[in-house]
C-alpha cells in the first residue's frame, strides 16, 4: 500500500512541474528578425546581414532582415522599443538613431539608453570633409586660409539637418571662429554631387562615399571628422590634427534589443555576435565597405553609445542647438 502511494505521489509531482517550465525550449528556438530603421542598402543593413548571416549559422536559427525606416530612423526604433523583451526581436542600430536624433527632434518617443538592451558593440564608419578638386585647397589649414579671406562665408553640404555631417559643419565654425555655412541636402549622394558639380565648394559625409569620386579626381579628401584617423584609411588625416579640441564621434553601430531581455538571452546573442565579428568572410565584407569591426561586452556596446551621446550634446550645447 505504502509503494502505491509513493508511487501516486511521485507522479502528481511530475505533473506539478509549471508547463511553461517543462515545455520551454534552449534559446533561440525560431527565428529572430533583426530591424534596421533605414532602407535598405544602407550602412546600416550592410552591417545587419554580413554579422546575422553568421549568427544565424552560430545559433542554429534563421535571422531576419527587417527594414523599417521612417522620421530619421525613430519608427524602426520605436517599434523595438515596444517589442517582447524574448531575443526575437533586435535591432542594428547606430548612435545617430539611438543618441544624436534625440538632441534635434521632439517628436522621439524613446529614451536611446533606458528603453533598450544593449547587446554587443559591432563597427564604427568614418565621416570626412572633402572639396572640389578644382579648389586651391588642400589640407585643412588651406580651407581655414581660404574661410578667412571670405567673411560673407564658406558653404559646406551635409545629408541633412541633425547628421554627423551638421555637426560637423557646427564644430568647425565653433573651433576656427569662422563663418562655415551648413548646407544641407536630402542625403550623402545629393550633397557630394553637388559639391562635385560646384554648387557648394565643400562637404562633409561618409568617408567611403567620397573615397571613388576622390580617386577619379572630382574632390579632394582633406580629413576625417572624427577624434581620430580611421582603422581602415590611416592615410587619411583627422581634423583634429590641425584644428585643435575638433572631433565628432564616428557612426558607431550596435546590436540591441528592448529593455529587460533575460540576461542568459543578452549572454547568447553577445557571444554569438562577437564570433561573427571575429570571422575573416564577416571582416572583409566589412572592409570592402571601409567599416572597422567592434566587438565587446553589453557594458562597453552601452557605454560607447552614453559617451557619443554627451559627446553629441556639447558639441549642440555649444552650437545653439534646441531640439524642436
Amino acid at each position: 500500500m505504502r509503494e502505491r502511494w509513493t508511487a501516486v505521489l511521485l507522479l502528481l509531482c511530475a505533473f506539478a512541474v509549471p508547463p511553461a517550465a517543462a515545455q520551454e525550449a534552449p534559446y533561440p528556438s525560431r527565428p529572430i528578425t533583426i530591424v534596421i530603421a533605414w532602407p535598405p542598402g544602407a550602412s546600416t543593413d550592410l552591417v545587419a546581414r554580413a554579422v546575422g548571416q553568421r549568427m544565424s549559422e552560430t545559433l542554429g536559427q534563421p535571422i531576419v532582415v527587417d527594414s523599417r525606416p521612417g522620421a530619421a530612423g525613430v519608427l524602426g526604433s520605436a517599434h523595438v522599443a515596444r517589442a517582447r523583451p524574448d531575443g526575437y526581436t533586435l535591432q542594428v542600430t547606430h548612435n545617430s538613431t539611438h543618441g544624436l536624433i534625440s538632441l534635434f527632434s521632439r517628436n522621439v518617443t524613446y529614451d536611446p539608453l533606458r528603453d533598450f538592451t544593449y547587446i554587443a558593440p559591432l563597427a564604427g564608419a568614418a565621416n570626412a570633409l572633402s572639396v572640389n578638386a578644382s579648389l586651391p585647397i588642400r589640407s585643412v589649414a588651406d580651407l581655414v586660409a581660404y574661410a578667412r579671406d571670405r567673411p560673407e562665408g564658406v558653404q559646406i553640404g551635409t545629408s541633412g539637418i541633425g547628421s554627423h555631417h551638421h555637426l560637423g559643419v557646427e564644430l568647425l565654425r565653433i573651433r576656427t571662429g569662422l563663418n562655415f555655412i551648413h548646407v544641407p541636402f536630402r542625403g550623402g549622394a545629393d550633397s557630394l554631387t553637388n559639391t562635385i558639380a560646384g554648387h557648394v565648394p565643400a562637404v562633409i559625409g561618409v568617408l567611403s562615399t567620397a573615397q571613388g569620386p576622390a580617386r577619379e579626381g572630382r574632390v579632394r579628401i582633406l580629413g576625417v571628422t572624427d577624434p581620430r584617423r580611421a582603422p581602415t584609411s590611416p592615410e587619411v588625416p583627422a581634423i583634429g590634427e590641425a584644428i585643435e579640441g575638433f572631433g565628432v564621434p564616428p557612426v558607431h553601430f550596435a546590436l540591441i534589443g528592448p529593455a529587460g531581455l533575460p540576461q542568459p538571452v543578452v549572454a547568447r546573442l553577445n557571444a554569438a555576435a562577437n564570433e561573427a565579428l571575429a570571422t575573416p568572410q564577416v571582416r572583409a565584407r566589412f572592409a570592402d565597405a571601409t567599416v572597422w569591426p567592434l566587438g565587446g561586452t553589453p557594458e562597453e556596446a552601452r557605454r560607447l553609445f552614453a559617451e557619443d551621446f554627451e559627446a553629441f550634446r556639447r558639441i549642440t550645447e555649444a552650437a545653439g542647438i534646441r531640439p524642436e
